[in-house]
């Protein structure tokens, strides 16, 4: 019987100190389910890593100027919304736009050339959520863009308004001239951001993305189609961007 009693004793030992323990077991706090919502708008600058040799080799020929700026900065802006009924789906809009320019001179005469890349258009993108301030976020910008080649050729000396008006109705070809082309693409964009809130309405990105351009359609002055571009002529290439956003980012 004293035997009975002692088992028993330490069964219910053995059995309360089981229970104490479990109850002290601290268990882990339930994984937070993120949903972002609201909007944001921001200064969004580029850096494009265009083909510089491509570019050079449109525009052949010893005294005319080449392009020299990798990479160019484009300086932009882009806004978004969240999409209520699909969770952390986004639609928004962005535009960017930058140039570079080069000069030579040959005796009297100055040749530049200016090349200026526009790109806008409609972005959809997905937030992934790593925490409540940090979210990975894959996207793509589809619309159209611009490459503006304007090249000058002048000899130095005074203009008279006189001569210049003479040089426009004359017959024969003159040595200033200038030509102002404007090719216009079709354009997407993939990309994958890093965003950061900061603050409750602040937040920091870092991205890249690859600028691709198609279709293009090449005028003269805005009026004249013009054949035979170079299909190399164009602002294809790697992005770097960065931004500051305002909003409303809730954590």
């Amino acid at each position: 019987m004293k035997k009975l009693i002692t088992i028993l004793m330490l069964t219910y030992i053995v059995i309360a100190q089981v229970l104490t323990q479990q109850e002290e077991e601290v268990l882990p706090p339930p994984i937070k389910h993120i949903v972002r919502m609201g909007g944001a708008g921001g200064f969004t600058p580029f850096l494009l890593f265009w083909n510089v040799s491509n570019l050079n080799e449109s525009f052949p020929g010893i005294s005319v100027p080449k392009l020299t700026d990798q990479p160019v900065l484009l300086y932009g802006g882009q806004g978004y919304g969240y999409i209520v009924f699909i969770e952390n789906f986004r639609i928004g809009g962005m535009g960017a736009s930058g140039s570079a320019s080069s000069t030579s001179i040959t005796g009297n005469t100055r040749r530049d050339l200016d090349v200026t890349v526009s790109i806008g258009g409609v972005t959809m993108e997905y937030a992934i959520p790593i925490s409540e301030r940090l979210d990975i976020v894959p996207g793509l910008m589809l619309g159209g863009g611009g490459v503006n080649v304007k090249i000058r050729r002048d000899n130095y000396g005074l203009k008279i308004w006189n001569d210049l008006i003479a040089e426009w109705g004359a017959v024969d070809s003159v040595d200033n001239f200038r030509r102002d082309i404007d090719g216009s693409f079709f354009v997407y964009q993939p990309s994958v951001n890093i965003e950061y809130a900061i603050l409750r309405w602040l937040s920091f990105r870092v991205g890249v993305s690859y600028l691709g351009m198609v279709s293009p359609s090449w005028k003269l002055d805005e009026k004249f189609d013009v054949e035979g571009v170079p299909s190399k002529l164009n602002g294809k290439g790697l992005v770097i961007n960065v931004g500051l956003f305002l909003g409303t980012f809730l954590f």
